[in-house]
């Protein structure tokens, strides 16, 4: 796609898509979360991906609202509280080998948008327990899935590119992101880095004005790359082709790209003053995105409480200190 029709598609897609879902699968996900909280033991696995629905559901209200030039903050902090809790949630009930994993792709497109809005502890902790979690081996590692191959399976470069990117930035010296399957068969599958070469190699480019010349062209690939997946052939000989962006809700929204440029931030990076790319420049998002406060929910304060009671071994912010040792 071109940006242009990414616009067009935004505007004449989501609205209708909004209406849908906001009527039917909000109500239905806020019953099923107060059963649960009112004794239906059924849903206790399922909550991570209840709330990750409902992130669905905000991060394009939000997106929407930014290309059509009214900015929803509040939508997209939504989007984020509800999108971090997923892999703590899924290590929380790994002892009951449920089927309740989060994908790898999925993860890394969450951890982007909570380092989008600013949220430093939680993007420690959810890129050190993502590391933890990719050097345990195929069976330990239930928590994500990604295709056939096995654990940290991918179709997409940009899920191993970004993560050795937050390795570096978390100085995991520790940390491994070499999987079996990524030493197999990465580069076969999804091309290695790809278009986010540049990107992995010069993150730390002290130069801003060099800095901005690689972020245009990695923005450049985010949009040749923003894309669902096509189909060639028939049933007995079919071929997939994918693209690095292909969740429609990222096509107007380059976390990717404004992960980077937080981590920047925090690493006392300067960063380029005015993000003129067109991609920026089509939304809300011509320089990096202000911190946003975590959003207060009482049904879904209530819902962490009770998973955290019911499934102690979930992790938190608390657990920072023994992974910075174990990884640093």
């Amino acid at each position: 796609m071109n940006l242009s029709e990414i616009r067009k598609y935004v505007t004449a897609e989501f609205p209708e898509w909004l209406v849908k879902y906001e009527q039917m699968l909000a109500s239905l996900v806020r019953s099923d979360l107060q059963e649960w909280l009112d004794g239906d033991d059924s849903h206790g696995t399922s909550i991570g991906r209840y709330l990750s629905q409902l992130s669905l559901l905000e991060l394009k209200g939000f997106v929407l609202s930014a290309v059509e030039g009214h900015l929803a903050s509040d939508r997209l902090a939504m989007a984020a509280r509800l999108s971090a809790p997923r892999l703590p949630y899924a290590i929380g009930i790994q002892h009951l080998n449920t089927n309740s994993a989060a994908s790898f792709p999925d993860f890394v497109n969450g951890l982007a948008l909570t380092m989008t809005v600013g949220w430093k502890d939680w993007s420690e902790l959810l890129g050190r327990l993502a590391l933890q979690e990719l050097e345990k081996d195929a069976i330990q590692r239930g928590k994500f899935h990604g295709g056939a191959l096995g654990q940290g399976a991918t179709s997409f470069g940009f899920a191993y590119a970004m993560m050795d990117i937050v390795a570096d930035w978390l100085k995991a010296d520790e940390a491994a992101t070499m999987t079996e399957w990524r030493e197999k068969a990465y580069d076969e599958y999804a091309g290695g880095y790809g278009g986010w070469s540049e990107l992995v190699e010069h993150w730390r480019e002290p130069d801003a004005v060099a800095f901005h010349r690689i972020l245009a062209k990695a923005a450049d690939y985010h949009v040749a790359q923003s894309s669902d997946m096509t189909t060639t052939g028939d049933k007995h000989n079919k071929r997939e082709k994918h693209y690095e962006i292909e969740p429609d809700a990222y096509w107007a929204f380059p976390v990717l790209l404004l992960m980077i440029l937080r981590m920047r931030e925090w690493e006392g990076l300067q960063n380029p003053g005015y993000l003129n790319h067109d991609l920026f420049q089509m939304g809300a998002f011509k320089e990096l995105p202000k911190p946003v406060v975590w959003s207060a929910d009482a049904l879904f304060d209530a819902v962490d409480t009770k998973f955290r009671q019911e499934f102690p071994d979930t992790p938190s912010t608390a657990d920072l200190p023994r992974l910075r040792v174990e990884q640093s």
